[in-house]
């Protein structure tokens, strides 16, 4: 019996890029006869044509399945929702943009195949991006894996397979701000990389605009680390410390050699300096804090609107 492998494609105005994506797993898909590949198309409150395209292409092809959305909950939310309707012995998440290359997926399957439970993308060259884009890729991994003990292996993509248990282990998971490359390599299991060049967009536009690269990010950094918050309370001691060896230096030199106390432009200067490192320190807390107030909330990360071939 043939072990089905579910291939599950977040979309969000991707009219451009559709037809060449489905092309191209259609492709991938006959030649490893021996799976039977299914691919979730998650619409994620698409603006264009995208699901008019997946609507024609599901009629040409039964395997090509739609869970459309209520309206776009982000790249993340994307996945969660298609992962949630995945049957299959193994699936595959990947971006509709083609930086994803389908053809890599017969690399993932024979690493599963060897034991791996997840199988991740390991960008070695990133095409079509500019000096800054990939810089800041560098110092995030840097910045996370110094917060998180080196969890995150260096350079990896959203691109990647992972076994039934972990899809299982994943669904499991109800944290509403999720970094899901965080939570496939923080259930564990046995993993393993395959490294690729990471191609420019095949067409259209990135989806992914600076600020939604932070939020990213920083959902990366606060969900998995609370180093932010203990270095506050280090800095809050040392501050105290130095304060404290300021202080006994004035007194010595006001009694021992009569010298008087630096004047206004000093006490200011300390002044706005303390309260820049008081802001800066709530605004750590305050982060902390607002991810506590959505995970009370308890809203669901997806709300489907409609599905289409989903059993």
């Amino acid at each position: 019996m043939k072990r089905k492998i579910s291939v599950v494609v977040p979309i969000f105005n991707e009219q451009e890029v559709l037809p060449e994506l489905i092309a191209r797993l259609k492709k991938t898909a006959s030649g490893e006869a021996a799976y039977d590949f299914e691919f979730i198309m998650v619409e994620n409150g698409s603006e264009d044509s995208s699901y008019d395209i997946l609507q024609k292409a599901r009629n040409d092809d039964a395997r090509i399945k739609i869970v459309r959305l209520s309206r776009n909950f982000g790249c993340d939310g994307g996945i969660t929702a298609g992962l949630n309707f995945v049957r299959s012995d193994a699936c595959v998440i990947m971006n509709a943009d083609l930086q994803d290359p389908p053809e890599l997926i017969p690399a993932f399957l024979r690493q599963w195949e060897s034991g791996h439970d997840v199988v991740y993308g390991v960008i070695k060259a990133r095409h079509g991006e500019g000096l800054v884009r990939k810089a800041c890729s560098s110092l995030f991994y840097v910045i996370i894996n110094a917060l998180t003990r080196g969890l995150f292996p260096k350079n990896v993509s959203d691109f990647r397979l992972i076994s039934r248990k972990v899809v299982d282990a994943v669904n499991s998971l109800k944290e509403t701000n999720r970094y899901m490359r965080g939570l496939v390599v923080w259930t564990g299991f046995r993993q393993t990389g395959v490294e690729f060049e990471r191609p420019a967009r095949f067409a259209g536009r990135s989806k992914s605009p600076f600020r939604a690269i932070v939020r990213v990010a920083a959902n990366g950094i606060f969900s998995f680390s609370y180093l932010p918050l203990r270095l506050t309370t280090f800095l809050g001691i040392f501050i105290a410390i130095v304060s404290f060896c300021f202080m006994v230096i004035f007194v010595t030199l006001f009694f021992i050699c009569g010298r008087e106390v630096p004047g206004h432009t000093s006490t200011i200067t300390i002044m706005l300096f303390l309260f820049g490192i008081l802001f800066f320190i709530l605004g750590i807390i305050g982060e902390y804090l607002a991810r506590i107030y959505d995970e009370v909330k308890d809203r669901p990360n997806f709300i489907v609107s409609e599905t289409q071939g989903i059993d």
